[in-house]
This record gives C-alpha cells, sequence and structure tokens, in this order.
C-alpha cells in the first residue's frame, strides 16, 4: 500500500493550507503540505521531512485526524491512501512557513474560513474533522510525544494498550497523596483520556523569563516529587499488567517509575513551585534509580551549563530525594546507562507501531539522546571531582 501524508499544521488555532501549483489537474486546488512516504520512513519522519522540504519549517507531529481517504481512484481500493496528522511548528528556526516547492500560496485559516477555499476532493474529509477540532480545542505545550489538546478546562490525550495500568496508578498514588498527579475524568467519545486542565506553566517553558529550566530549586523540588512517587507505589502492586515498555509485573526492589519527569512535563505555579507532573504513559515498573538518573539528565546535565552548575544540580536533586536514599555520584553514574535504554526503547517501540515513539523518531530525539549518554560519560571524571 502507498501512503501519502499530510501536515494539519496547527498555530493560533487556525489551521495552514497550501495551493498547489502542479500538476494541471490539481493547480489552484488547496491540500494540506504532506508527500508520499519513502521506503524506509515511518509516517511522522515523511512528514517532517516533506515539510522541512516544501514549507522550510521543523514540525512536531502530533495524533492522526480524520479518517483514511482512499486515493486509488479507478485502481484497487486502498492500494493508495491519505493520511493526516495534526503538526505544530518548532520554535527555535525558522517559524513562517514559505511556499517553496508545491505551492503557490499559503495561508492561515480559522475554522469558520476553512471552508471558504476551494480543496482538493481528498483532503475535504479532513477539513471537517479539522473545523471541529479547532472550534472546540487547542493544542497545548508541553509533553513530546503529542496529541494533548485542550478542551474547556480539561485535557484530551490519546491513549493506548497500556492506558488502562496507567489510570490505575494515577488513581492510587493521587489517592496516597502524591501531589501534582492530574485528576482523571474518564474517556471521551473519541476515546481519548481526559483530564482535568492545570494552570501554570512546564518548566520548559521557552518563554519563561528567566528561564527555569534548570537550577538547583528545581532540580530539589523534582528530586523530592520522585521520592514522594517511589514510595506511594512500593504499595501499589498492580499485577502483571501492559505497560507502554510491555507486559510487565513489579519485582522484588523495583517501584513503579514515571519514566519521563522533564523540562516538558513538569508544571510550576506562579511562584515557581511544582504543581503538577504531566504525560504518565511512559510509567512501569522499574528500578527507581533510572527515574532520578533520567531527572538528572533532563533537569541538570543537558542545558550546557558549567560543571559547577552541573554538580550543584546533581547535589540538589540527590538531596530532594534524600541523602539517605542515594547521592549525586550514584545518579551520575546511571544516568548514561539510562539513555542508552531510552534510546533501545525508543526504536523498538517505534518499529512495532507505537505512533508516538515514531514522532520522537522523527525529530531525531534518539541521536541526541545517544551523544548524551557520550557526553556525559566524557565530563564524569570532572564532576566527580566537584561533587
Amino acid at each position: 500500500m502507498s501512503v501519502v501524508v499530510g501536515a494539519a499544521i496547527v498555530r493560533d488555532r487556525r489551521g495552514l493550507a497550501g495551493r498547489r501549483r502542479a500538476p494541471a489537474a490539481m493547480a489552484g486546488g488547496w491540500e494540506f503540505p504532506g508527500g508520499k512516504v519513502e521506503q524506509g520512513e515511518t509516517e511522522p519522519q515523511a512528514l517532517v521531512r516533506e515539510c522541512r522540504e516544501e514549507l522550510g519549517v521543523l514540525i512536531t507531529v502530533g495524533s492522526r485526524i480524520g479518517p483514511v481517504v482512499d486515493l486509488a481512484g479507478g485502481g484497487r481500493a486502498g492500494s493508495r491512501v491519505l493520511k493526516v496528522w495534526l503538526a505544530s511548528i518548532e520554535p527555535g528556526g525558522a517559524t513562517d512557513p514559505q511556499p517553496l516547492q508545491e505551492h503557490d500560496q499559503l495561508r492561515w485559516l480559522a475554522p469558520e474560513e476553512l471552508s471558504s477555499v476551494p480543496w482538493l476532493p481528498a483532503d475535504w474529509p479532513v477539513v471537517h474533522a479539522l473545523a471541529d477540532r479547532l472550534a472546540t480545542s487547542r493544542p497545548l505545550a508541553g509533553g513530546r510525544v503529542g496529541g494533548a489538546v485542550l478542551v474547556g478546562d480539561t485535557v484530551r490525550r490519546p491513549t493506548g494498550p497500556w492506558t488502562p495500568a496507567v489510570h490505575a496508578l494515577m488513581t492510587q498514588v493521587r489517592a496516597a497523596g502524591v501531589p501534582g498527579v492530574p485528576e482523571l475524568l474518564g474517556l471521551d467519545q473519541d476515546g481519548r483520556e481526559v483530564l482535568r486542565f492545570v494552570p501554570g506553566r512546564t518548566v520548559g517553558d521557552a518563554a519563561a523569563v528567566p528561564p527555569v529550566f534548570s537550577g538547583p530549586r528545581v532540580a530539589e523540588q523534582v528530586g523530592g516529587w520522585l521520592r514522594e512517587l517511589h514510595e506511594a507505589t512500593c504499595r501499589f502492586d498492580p499485577g502483571e499488567r501492559e505497560w507502554r515498555r510491555g507486559r510487565l509485573s513489579r519485582r522484588r526492589g523495583q517501584v513503579v517509575c514515571h519514566n519521563d519527569v522533564s523540562p516538558h512535563n513538569v508544571v510550576l505555579d506562579q511562584d515557581g513551585a511544582l504543581c503538577a507532573v504531566l504525560d504518565w504513559d511512559m510509567a512501569a515498573p522499574g528500578d527507581p534509580r533510572d527515574d532520578l538518573a533520567f531527572a538528572a539528565w533532563q533537569f541538570v546535565l543537558c542545558h550546557g551549563l558549567s560543571a559547577q552548575e552541573e554538580a550543584e544540580g546533581l547535589r540538589s536533586l540527590a538531596t530532594g530525594y534524600g541523602a539517605d536514599r542515594t547521592d549525586p555520584v550514584a545518579v551520575l553514574d546511571r544516568v548514561a546507562p539510562r539513555l542508552r535504554g531510552a534510546v533501545r526503547f525508543m526504536r523498538r517501540g517505534a518499529a512495532s507501531g507505537d505512533e508516538g515513539l515514531q514522532r520522537l523518531l522523527a525529530t531525531g530525539i534518539p541521536e541526541a539522546t545517544e551523544a548524551g549518554a557520550l557526553a556525559v560519560l566524557a565530563r564524569r571524571e570532572a564532576l566527580v571531582r566537584l561533587l
């Protein structure tokens, strides 16, 4: 089956449409930017490449939207299809799309304007789905796997086979008094999980002034939160369940780790206090040291800080978790193995069809993570001397 992918790029509750230059049969028709998936590419990787080539921007691919559209025409039904994905433009590079190849004009269209242009027939079913989505929701910042939208005072997120186990975990630790666990409200009619929206800003908010993605106060709060989570999950035995990392049970000495405590997923209130930890989909039974190691990388070691600042951040993280439980050198020594494990997990999951992990592959996260593991090993001796 041949797959054509399109990107429904959204910004400020407007969708991006492009007018075709050619061929003659399509010229003047409007479409979602995209193109054919090439051999060896995942669908999100193809979208990232196509938008870079056609528009000059780097996108983050979200969840699928609308139906799969049959493009076979007079050929065999289902032999060529169109799939459209929600997307947003990554900050940091070019942020204004340009009509570089396939299009002679681009327009940002509000929900009520989407029907004002002559869309190509294949795109119309997705246009209707996008209009409904834009009219009732807006994409949320935070997270990297994608797909979260705000609807009223609730957040809607995609689900998967791991969702029942994750929801059981969240319900248990919230009841145990762990702070910052979002309130679950069930599933909506589209099968998405519904959570109560938590106001605040993610630690990784690029617009924050001054930037707050790192620093001893944040690191210490994260360490303290992880200790509370791990202590609560010592009393939570879910049995053998399906998690995103596979079918697992909690073994002796393990806790249930969040596995993705990062600046994208930690929300601060206006006073800089941790008020929520988001995106629990990666949670699974595991070694508590791995949660600490991942937090050390995300909050301390991947931001180009000085060695002295990194040492201070590692000490703060370990202090928050408890000097009776760990020390900063032990946390540091766990980072490179944890990162390499994350790379194996991302690649294995993407190969098995996990769309969220395919989006991470499309934006080069595994390669950056591998480079991070090597960089931590290269700096280890200098950091140990300071610690």
